[in-house]
């Protein structure tokens, strides 16, 4: 495939992951450079939630990040000018969203705090087990298991959380990956997979203890 190939692959993917075809999108952003206010709430609607939960698991702190999560709004609002490809809006505000934690928390080490399941569909893995269906002791395990699958994640390197946020839980590509963090697809791809084992291995090290092995 075509370098030209893969941006406009990356580009309905970005549009079909929010169940909204390319020209609503294309459409939405457009109107909100032209100041419709509406057509940017709209935009906050489609993805506020999703940059909150990026920005959770960076900073750990579900007060902190819904602060940067505004702040990454107003900044988007301010400077949608600069943005030159509409369709690749959610792109750009994760670039802003990852901007906006890197200048208030570089060189601090996260505190990840517990939140709900339900704030947290992406973790499918824990969601399906904690189900009313379940009995006390698979609900109590499915909660252990989330503490795991929480301190894995909180354990990575700030790159490599990073890229794994993006890849296990946002399910953004390797190409949509590498722009947001302005680093080489190679380096982007080298990452995920070591992030991808270590949080894999901590979940095996803790099933293989809950099973006496």
């Amino acid at each position: 495939m075509t370098e030209k190939g893969v941006d406009s692959f990356s580009t309905k993917r970005e549009a079909q992951s929010l169940s909204i075809s390319e020209d609503q999108l294309g459409d939405l952003v457009a109107r909100a450079k032209r100041g419709r206010t509406d057509a940017f709430q709209e935009l906050y609607e489609l993805y506020g939630k999703k940059k909150l939960n990026y920005i959770y698991r960076l900073v750990g702190s579900r007060e902190e990040a819904e602060d940067l999560t505004q702040d990454t709004f107003i900044s988007a609002y301010r400077n949608l000018g600069s943005l030159k490809e509409n369709l690749r809006f959610q792109s750009w505000l994760f670039r802003i969203a990852q901007n906006n934690v890197y200048q208030l928390f570089r060189g601090k080490k996260p505190h990840f705090e517990s939140i709900d399941k339900e704030d947290t569909p992406e973790l499918s893995q824990v969601q399906t087990m904690a189900t009313p269906e379940k009995s006390p002791h698979d609900r109590l395990l499915s909660q252990e298991l989330e503490g795991i699958i929480e301190e894995a994640i909180s354990q990575l390197t700030e790159k490599h959380r990073e890229v794994f946020v993006l890849s296990a839980i946002h399910k953004l590509s390797y190409k949509e990956i590498s722009r947001v963090v302005n680093r080489s697809l190679a380096s982007v791809k080298s990452d995920i997979h070591r992030a991808r084992v270590e949080v894999r291995n901590r979940i095996k090290k803790y099933q293989g203890e809950e099973h006496g092995m």
